[in-house]
């Protein structure tokens, strides 16, 4: 079987809720934006003419969400694991509406949290150590007023939503290096041999991963600078 060697298609994601549970809030927006397109996407509860009539009424912004991630090969969040991708699921569930398949999935709070030492994981954080873009301030104030329909108080936390995924990828693009398990991006190329982590053919051998049995290829990316080790071992040793 030949693998299709198109571009894979990466989502940069983030939602905006009224509440931390999906049985006590609805969703208010999601930004998202592809990796390698300079293009922001954003769907808003207040685009679906449901809006006037029930503010509270995120079916038709649920049903757009998942129909667009659903299509994806790859999915890159903060903190999603926990949050995002449970929450949109359950709102996909509530609304009967089709859940999302399993998906290629990097979750740069993980990064943060198991590869980093800082004192917060939070995003904020992250983006002030490596000197990027801010996040922009979100007051409560604002976010009750967009949890009870004000449609200027949403406009301003889905403009704060598309600023996260903006930040977010500039997050992804300095600490993907990190992840050691980071899903194949040279497998959704079609590419023999290329780094799992940026897709980029330019690696070289660096020495040998050894474990306690086995010894494998270590290589080492020359556009992303991550390292990972060829999928077969050079040699082994059977205990007797």
């Amino acid at each position: 079987m030949t693998i299709n060697q198109k571009r894979p298609k990466i989502a940069i994601w983030d939602i905006e809720c009224t509440n931390l549970n999906a049985n006590y809030g609805y969703m208010l927006c999601m930004g998202y934006k592809f990796l390698g397109e300079s293009k922001s996407h954003l769907i808003s509860i207040t685009d679906f003419p449901a809006f006037q009539k029930n503010p509270t009424n995120d079916y038709y912004l649920v049903k757009a969400a998942g129909e667009v991630l659903s299509q994806c090969d790859m999915w890159v969040t903060w903190y999603g694991a926990r949050f995002d991708v449970p929450y949109l699921q359950s709102r996909l569930v509530f609304h009967k509406l089709p859940i999302m398949p399993p998906i290629a999935h990097v979750d740069g709070w993980r990064i943060a949290k198991y590869k980093m030492k800082l004192n917060s994981n939070r995003l904020a954080s992250v983006t002030g150590f490596l000197e990027l873009e801010e996040k922009t301030p979100l007051s409560g104030p604002i976010w009750i007023r967009a949890a009870a329909g004000h449609k200027q108080s949403v406009k301003y936390v889905t403009e704060h939503c598309i600023q996260d995924v903006k930040v977010l990828e500039q997050v992804y693009e300095r600490i993907k290096p990190l992840m050691t398990n980071h899903p194949g991006r040279g497998v959704m190329e079609g590419k023999k041999l290329a780094c799992p982590v940026c897709g980029s053919a330019r690696v070289q051998k660096r020495g040998y991963h050894m474990t306690r049995l086995r010894k494998y290829q270590r290589f080492q990316c020359q556009g992303c600078g991550a390292w990972s080790n060829d999928g077969k071992s050079l040699a082994s040793t059977q205990l007797r």
